[in-house]
């Protein structure tokens, strides 16, 4: 299904019945990651899965995508479908999307799962790596995004998903380098919402790699503890949706299942 946006359109899945979840992507990404958890949640979810701007099928519209223009995109698929509440599970990218809808539409998110993500905005450094990034991929953007994408799973793990990190890799060529750089620049501008995600009065789970190589877990502890967020470690890297999805899905099941 798809709906227009921006001159462009947002393209999304709706599977399975009963209370909604919306499902997230990461950079590179897109709704396909998630199939290991449709197969998991559909006999008792509603499961909306949207293409971010930029990625999977859903086009570019501007030179940035700001995390507050990704969380109106949601928006309106929400609104289409008259989603009136739903939980919200974002993995890296998607959790910084997920908290920005948060801060519009508070009332209607009934808890909100950051996999992998981070409610802090980038550091100086990480800000500087995001340049680099962005004019290395003028030339050389599908090395970009295999490095880039390989380089996300925790090294023993990389030898046990090879053939789905193809996959990842293949479907992520296919962005356009502008895609790409817009979602870089939105990353690299997202505000601190360490107070958006510690106000925020609903259920609230922070899932870790124990061997993330982006976000280390010590981070991950701290932040959990500061905003009074549950806190899921797991024997993964960045892409614990794939590296841990037995493990992912059963707490999911727990935290998000309706007493």
């Amino acid at each position: 299904m798809k709906i227009p946006f921006k001159e462009t359109e947002v393209v999304f899945t709706v599977s399975g019945a009963g209370p909604a979840i919306v499902w997230l992507h990461g950079f590179l990404e897109s709704k396909e990651i998630w199939k290991k958890q449709l197969a998991y949640f559909n006999s008792k979810f509603t499961n909306i899965c949207i293409d971010l701007l930029g990625h999977g099928k859903t086009g570019c519209c501007l030179q940035e995508h700001t995390m507050e223009l990704q969380a109106e995109a949601v928006a309106c698929v929400l609104a289409h479908l008259k989603t009136s509440s739903f939980f919200l599970v974002g993995h890296s990218m998607g959790g910084y999307v997920a908290l920005a809808l948060v801060e519009n539409l508070e009332q209607q998110v009934s808890g909100i799962v950051l996999v992998n993500s981070t409610s802090d905005s980038d550091t100086e450094e990480k800000k500087k790596n995001r340049d680099r990034a962005i004019k290395i991929i003028e030339t050389q953007k599908n090395s970009f995004v295999r490095m880039g994408i390989t380089n996300l799973f925790s090294k023993a793990n990389r030898g046990l998903f090879l053939e789905e990190i193809e996959g990842l890799i293949e479907n992520a060529q296919l962005m356009s380098s502008q895609s790409i750089s817009s979602a870089l620049k939105g990353m690299k501008h997202r505000k601190n919402r360490l107070k958006t995600l510690k106000k925020y009065s609903g259920k609230k789970l922070i899932v870790s790699g124990m061997k993330d190589p982006v976000l280390p877990h010590k981070d991950a502890v701290g932040e959990a503890n500061g905003t009074q967020s549950e806190l899921l470690a797991l024997n993964s890297g960045h892409m614990s949706y794939m590296e841990a999805s037995l493990e992912l899905n059963e707490a999911l099941l727990r935290f998000i299942k309706i007493k």
